[in-house]
């Protein structure tokens, strides 16, 4: 029979196992140890796309704002109007809001806000300007206004100077620029053959006036600017 060796005594130690060795480069532990590594950073890699990923809204939000680069500086010279406006230096406030319109015609609301603040500039304007009371300084005032197209305003000043000379040629003149300009040929009419009644130059002057144009073709008007000369005596 063949013999049976005994089994081999296990030994148990209460001492701690020493810790194992630093694996060599090149053995098949580094290899497994640098291999746990490559998994770690390959990890950490992968995770990389995700942090790129948050920052995205940002960089959107930087290009949104860098897309629009008028509208900031719109917005800019707004501000500026609007901090005019409240140093009460409504002139230059006045100026500013008109660059802001003529900048830029889609912003509606911004353009509406920006009409309204100029009417506002312009009733200060007008409260600070002494009150015209003689003829020539209600006429200068009308002349202003009617430059500007304001026509309706312009002919309440000529009134009142009207009222003050009536026989004044230059205010019944100019009159007859408003009338005509708002489309009310009989007052234009009348109005400027009263001119050149007590002013012959004024006809010459109404026949180059490109404000009486729309009264060009009527033979109104034609009659008493451009009046035929009497035929030259015959012996």
């Amino acid at each position: 029979m063949p013999r049976t060796q005994p089994k081999a005594k296990v030994r148990t130690s209460s001492k701690t196992p020493s810790p194992e060795p630093d694996p060599i480069p090149g053995s098949k532990a580094a290899g497994s140890t640098g291999d746990a590594i490559t998994k770690r950073t390959r990890s950490a890699k992968a995770g990389s796309p995700r942090s790129s990923r948050r920052s995205r809204p940002k960089t959107a939000r930087a290009r949104a704002g860098s897309a629009h680069p008028g509208r900031s500086t719109l917005i800019k010279r707004y501000e500026t109007a609007v901090r005019l406006l409240y140093r009460q230096q409504f002139e230059q406030a006045m100026e500013a809001f008109e660059k802001v319109i003529s900048a830029d015609g889609q912003n509606k609301e911004m353009h509406e806000r920006a009409l309204t603040h100029i009417r506002l500039c312009r009733s200060k304007l007008a409260r600070r300007q002494p009150v015209p009371k003689t003829t020539e300084e209600l006429y200068n005032v009308a002349i202003t206004l009617m430059n500007e197209g304001r026509f309706h305003e312009s002919m309440k000043h000529l009134n009142r100077a009207l009222k003050r000379s009536p026989k004044c040629d230059y205010v019944n003149y100019a009159l007859a620029v408003c009338y005509c300009r708002l489309g009310n040929r009989d007052r234009a009419l009348k109005h400027l053959r009263l001119a050149i009644d007590l002013k012959v130059e004024n006809r010459f002057l109404a026949q180059r006036d490109a404000d009486f144009e729309p009264l060009m073709r009527d033979s109104r008007f034609v009659s008493l600017v451009f009046p035929e000369e009497p035929p030259a005596a015959t012996s």
